[in-house]
C-alpha cells in the first residue's frame, strides 16, 4: 500500500515561511540571460570541534565554503552540477534563480566566484514564477542539456544546450501518474541520469510499504522501482560516477540533532524493479560535523581523483547557511 509522509523540511523552525516568503522576489519577465553576482565564500572546517579531522565515514574531506551575496535572490539553492575538472559550478533553487558560478579547487575546495545569477523558463518562454518555480532536481543530459524537476507542480522540465544554461525554453516530459499522488512539498527531488541516458528520480514522501516511490526510464516511458533509505531519512538528491554507479543523498531533520545527511552508493545495474533497492552507505554528516539542510549533490573527477559535491538549501532564513562542500570518494571504493 503507497502511502504518503508528512513533509519534513520545512515545518520545523519556521522554514516554510521563509521559503514562502522568498517567492515574493521574483518578478514578472522573460527569463533568458544572466547578470553578474556579487558572491563571498567563506572557508569552513569539516568539524569545528576537532579541526584536525580529515574524514567522514569512508570519504576524504576536501574543503568546504559557506557561500553568501548581498543579493537576496541569493539563497535556496536545491541541487547544482559541477563540471569536470571541479571549475565550476551550476545551480538551481526552489525559488526557480540560477547561479553559474567558478570553483577555485586545486585538490581542495578553496574559492567560488566570480557568478552569475539567471532565471528558469517555462516552455512558453516567460520566467517561471511562485509556486510553478519550485526547482528541486538537477541533471546534465549528454547533449550538453539540463533535465530539472521541480515540485507542488509536479513536473519535469528538459532544457536543450545553451550559453548561458537555460537560455532557451524547455519541453516538459509526461511522468507516470502516481507521481501526482506526491505531496505538494516531497515530490521529485532526487535526479540523475543513468550510463544508457535514462532519467531516474525519487520521489521524497511518496513510499510504499517502507520504501520510496520512484520511476526509470525516457518521456512517457518510465518503470516504477523502490528506494529503501534509512530510518528518518528521505532521498533528496542523486548523481552519477564515472564507473556507472550513483551516489544518492538522504537528509533527516530531528531535534534537538538538526539536520544530519547520508551518502548511499549503488552499484550500476542496481536500479531494477521488484525488491526495494538498499545502497552501500559511504557516510553520515551530523553535528559537530559541518552540516546543514544538504539537498544538492554532483560528481567531478579531478585528475584520477572523484569528488563528491553537496550543497545546502538555505529556504532563505536567517537560521541556516548556504554551505558548498567536497568529499573525496577513494579509489577502490
Amino acid at each position: 500500500m503507497t502511502r504518503l509522509l508528512a513533509p519534513t523540511r520545512r515545518g520545523a523552525l519556521g522554514l516554510a515561511a521563509g521559503a514562502l516568503a522568498a517567492w515574493a522576489f521574483a518578478s514578472p519577465g522573460h527569463a533568458a540571460g544572466t547578470e553578474a553576482l556579487a558572491l563571498h565564500a567563506v572557508p569552513v572546517p569539516l568539524d569545528e570541534i576537532d579541526r584536525s579531522r580529515t574524514a567522514v565515514g569512508r570519504l576524504e574531506w576536501r574543503g568546504g565554503l559557506i557561500l553568501g551575496s548581498p543579493d537576496r535572490r541569493f539563497g535556496g539553492w536545491s541541487d547544482l552540477w559541477v563540471a569536470p575538472g571541479a571549475d565550476r559550478l551550476v545551480a538551481i533553487s526552489d525559488n526557480g534563480w540560477t547561479l553559474d558560478a567558478g570553483l577555485s579547487f586545486d585538490g581542495r575546495l578553496v574559492g567560488a566566484g566570480p557568478a552569475r545569477i539567471g532565471r528558469l523558463s517555462g516552455p512558453d518562454g516567460a520566467a517561471v514564477l511562485g509556486r510553478d518555480a519550485d526547482a528541486e532536481g538537477l541533471a546534465r543530459l549528454s547533449d550538453g542539456g539540463f533535465a530539472v524537476s521541480f515540485e507542488r507542480r509536479h513536473r519535469i522540465e528538459v532544457y536543450p544546450p545553451a550559453d548561458p544554461p537555460f537560455a532557451r525554453p524547455p519541453r516538459t516530459i509526461r511522468l507516470p501518474p502516481e507521481v501526482s499522488k506526491a505531496p505538494r512539498n516531497g515530490g521529485i527531488e532526487a535526479l540523475t541520469t543513468l550510463p544508457d541516458g535514462r532519467l531516474l528520480f525519487l520521489l521524497e514522501d511518496l513510499v510504499d510499504g517502507e520504501a520510496h516511490v520512484g520511476f526509470v526510464g525516457r518521456d512517457g516511458d518510465w518503470s516504477r522501482l523502490l528506494y529503501r533509505a534509512a530510518d528518518g531519512f528521505s532521498p533528496v538528491g542523486a548523481c552519477p560516477l564515472a564507473d556507472g554507479s550513483c551516489v544518492m543523498l538522504e537528509r533527516a531533520f530531528g531535534l534537538p540533532g538538526g539536520f544530519s545527511a547520508r551518502l548511499v552508493r549503488v552499484q550500476p545495474g542496481g536500479w531494477t524493479a521488484g525488491n526495494a533497492v538498499v545502497g552501500e552507505e559511504l557516510a553520515r554528516l551530523r553535528s559537530p560535523q559541518l552540516v546543514d539542510n544538504y539537498e544538492g549533490i554532483a560528481s567531478a573527477r579531478f585528475g584520477s581523483d572523484e569528488i563528491l559535491f553537496l550543497i545546502s538549501d538555505d529556504n532563505y532564513s536567517f537560521l541556516q547557511r548556504t554551505l558548498l562542500v567536497a568529499l573525496a570518494l577513494p579509489q577502490g571504493i
